[in-house]
């Protein structure tokens, strides 16, 4: 099956060897956290997780099409 992540300019800046967009192929049953893993993202570099409109979970199984939005990690002061 086929998901698209998109990754939020701050993640970008932070692995530059990655696009804007990039789809990965994962087996059936595969969740987010394999779709961040097949790109190279280790855990904690993510802040909110987007599909479409809606927050995923990193243990939420994805499904063929899906466009993941990976935003960094936000602090406040």
């Amino acid at each position: 099956m086929k998901v698209t992540l998109k990754l939020a300019r701050g993640i970008r800046e932070l692995y530059e060897r990655l696009d804007e967009e990039i789809e990965v192929s994962l087996k059936e049953g595969a969740k987010v956290k394999d779709a961040l893993a097949a790109v190279g993202l280790p855990e904690g570099s993510w802040g909110i997780l987007l599909n479409g409109e809606r927050i995923c979970r990193v243990d939420e199984e994805v499904s063929n099409g899906w466009i993941i939005t990976v935003l960094p990690p936000v602090s406040g002061g």
